[in-house]
């Protein structure tokens, strides 16, 4: 069989791949601008966070400690808000939580005063102790509202335990922080707190069903009042009752002259008289809150009567109106429009006019009952 030459073909080149474009690296400093730029966003969200959630822990801590009425100390904020080596941020915190409080919820961070040095031990301590503490650095909450909201329609007591028990006891405790202050010397005795209270009928147990004892001893743990014992040279012991720091924020001189007057219930010369013995008991702080009270009264009358001149103004507005509203929504005229506008003046004009022959007559009235008087003292002589 012949053998058949076969050519083998030429193996063909295998195709090439695609030229690939290689992407242009930034320069080197380039590279690091734009990672300390991310590195920096990234530092400044997470500041950002970490301030937000210490601003709402420290609002969250301050109304848990007013709502069982203990008091909110610089150490539990250092403990339990503040984050580790943030000290230095405290002063922004507890602006910003602040600012929220007063905001939201009507109150705001008050720092207790010190404790009055009562004793002769601790005046002589005080006398001797070189260094003596600006603050106390501890807060309560107090309200920021404004006098004609702070009633009792709008503040009303607590609902636990029971609306009565929490009414029951600010009554009581407000009754016992007004004895002290009217105390001399703002002390009140413990055997004259027992005859008061003994009046009163609580000597045993108050509104609630709870022992007066026990709700004293709760006005020792709230601050409301101090129980200062001392011995003299004799070896006998006197027990006296002073204002504690909270009493003297939350009650103080202003309290106690609401709470007088209200009790008493002067009017005209008789309320001067009281208003003189409260400044010579307490003050003339109390002058300052009776003016507040008067200002926030007149306020609320306004709100609540409103405003006369407003009045006539929205009624000569209202009488515009409805004019201009007939024929079925068409605009009214300029001569309609003229004759709404004199008609305003006219009314206007008769209110003036009414108003000025009132005070004509008041003041002729004035001239009668003196001439009458300057009668009767020439038929007397």
């Amino acid at each position: 069989m012949p053998v058949i030459n076969r050519k083998r073909r030429a193996a063909e080149p295998e195709a090439s791949p695609p030229p690939t474009r290689r992407r242009c690296s930034p320069p080197l400093s380039e590279t690091s601008s734009i990672g300390e730029d991310i590195d920096g966003d990234l530092n400044g969200g997470s500041q950002s966070s970490s301030h937000d959630q210490m601003v709402k822990k420290l609002v969250r801590l301050a109304l848990a400690c007013e709502y069982s009425r203990q008091l909110l100390r610089r150490t539990d904020i250092t403990a339990k808000v503040m984050a580790p080596n943030t000290g230095r941020q405290f002063k922004n915190i507890f602006e910003a939580a602040q600012e929220q409080l007063r905001t939201v919820f009507g109150m705001e961070m008050t720092e207790l005063p010190q404790r009055e040095k009562t004793t002769i031990s601790q005046k002589r301590a005080a006398a001797r102790s070189s260094q003596s503490a600006s603050s106390s650095k501890t807060y309560i909450l107090t309200s920021t509202l404004p006098a004609r909201y702070r009633r009792p329609k709008v503040l009303q007591p607590a609902q636990i335990p029971s609306t009565a028990a929490e009414s029951a006891y600010v009554g009581l405790t407000t009754f016992v922080v007004a004895l002290i202050y009217l105390s001399p010397s703002n002390q009140l005795a413990e055997n004259r707190l027992e005859k008061h209270l003994k009046r009163m009928n609580a000597d045993n147990y108050v509104l609630s069903g709870e022992k007066t004892e026990n709700v004293l001893k709760r006005m020792e743990r709230d601050k409301y009042i101090i129980k200062v014992r001392e011995r003299d040279n004799g070896g006998e012991e006197t027990v006296d009752y002073v204002v504690g720091p909270r009493g003297r924020v939350e009650v103080a001189e202003k309290g106690v002259a609401g709470l007088v007057r209200t009790v008493y219930g002067k009017q005209d010369a008789e309320a001067e008289e009281l208003d003189r013995r409260l400044v010579r008991s307490l003050g003339e702080v109390v002058l300052e809150g009776r003016r507040r009270r008067d200002e926030g009264a007149e306020d609320t009358e306004v709100e609540e009567n409103g405003d006369p001149e407003r009045q006539e103004q929205e009624e000569e507005e209202t009488l515009v109106e409805d004019e201009t509203r007939q024929g079925h929504g068409k605009k009214a005229s300029k001569q309609q429009t003229r004759r709404l506008s004199a008609r305003v003046r006219r009314r206007t004009q008769d209110v003036e006019e009414d108003k000025g022959e009132e005070e004509e007559k008041g003041d002729e009235e004035g001239e009668d009952e003196e001439g009458e008087e300057g009668e009767e003292e020439d038929d007397s002589e």
